[in-house]
Formats: C-alpha cells, structure tokens, sequence
C-alpha cells in the first residue's frame, strides 16, 4: 500500500513592513488588471476560475492589519490565493493589462518610466522567491497541483 503524504494546513508567515507593502502594491496591480475585462489575458483567467478579487483584497486587508513583526497564519486556501495571485500579476505584466498598469501607475505616482521598471523588477524578483517557496512546500499537493494546471493553461 503506498504511502500518504501529508500537506501542511497553514503557513506561518512574518510581517514585515516590507512584505505588507509589496502585499499591498501586488493586490492593487491585480485589483487594476482584473477590471481589464475586454483583455485575452483577463477574460481567459477569468474563464479558467483564476480570479478572485474579493478574496485577494481580504488577503490584503488582513496582511495591511497585521503588525511589522507579527505572525500570520495563512490557511492553504489563503496561500494557494496568495500563489495564485503572484502567478497572475507577474503574468498579467506581459499583456496589455500590464501595459495599461504601468501607464497609470507612473501617472499616478508621477514616476519615470526607469524608476517603475527598477520597483517592478524587485517586485517581481520577491514575488519569483515566493511562487518557488510555496511550490516546493505544496508542489505534490493534488489541490496544487491542480490550480498550477489551470495557471499553466493561460500559457496555451
């Protein structure tokens, strides 16, 4: 008889000051992707069950509460949401609806185009650290590996 794994149920995470804002600073990039609905990107997401705006901005309130230095404990469906909701953005920065963020984010915050490039890239070098933490934790997991099947259909 073969042997079961065991998946964790939760994940403890620190927050810091800086995981708050880049929590923060991700949830609002998808928050604006995701009310791109006339993008390939969005519409096939949305078709594949991807999307959950409700669920990221309660993630991100809960991250934004909590204290630089607290322990949060993320429940597996909170970190596959978490998960997902990196996937999504750092894909979403290769589409239109990437390119429409970037347009408003530099209007807004009144940034060169240099300065947004250098914060997105460390958001995305933050966020590649945190898609790889979470599939090493979780990446024989069926619940896993389904969503990472329905993310990888995007690629298609």
């Amino acid at each position: 008889m073969a042997e079961e794994k065991q998946f964790r149920d939760s994940v403890e995470i620190t927050a810091t000051k800086e995981l708050k804002l880049f929590v923060r600073s991700m949830a609002a990039t998808y928050q604006f992707v995701f009310r791109q609905d006339q993008v390939d990107f969005v519409i096939r997401a949305m078709m594949i069950d991807l999307v959950n705006k409700e669920g990221v901005a309660a993630l991100a309130s809960r991250f934004g509460a909590a204290f630089p230095g607290e322990k949060l404990e993320l429940s597996k469906e909170e970190v596959y949401l978490f998960y997902a909701m990196l996937e999504l953005v750092c894909r979403s920065f290769l589409t239109e609806a990437g390119d429409a963020y970037k347009e408003m984010a530099m209007r807004v915050n009144q940034v060169s185009t240099e300065r947004f490039n250098s914060v997105r890239s460390m958001e995305l070098t933050i966020a590649q650290t945190l898609i790889g933490k979470f599939s090493d934790d979780f990446r024989d997991d069926p619940e896993f590996d389904e969503l990472s099947e329905r993310i990888a259909l995007l690629d298609t």
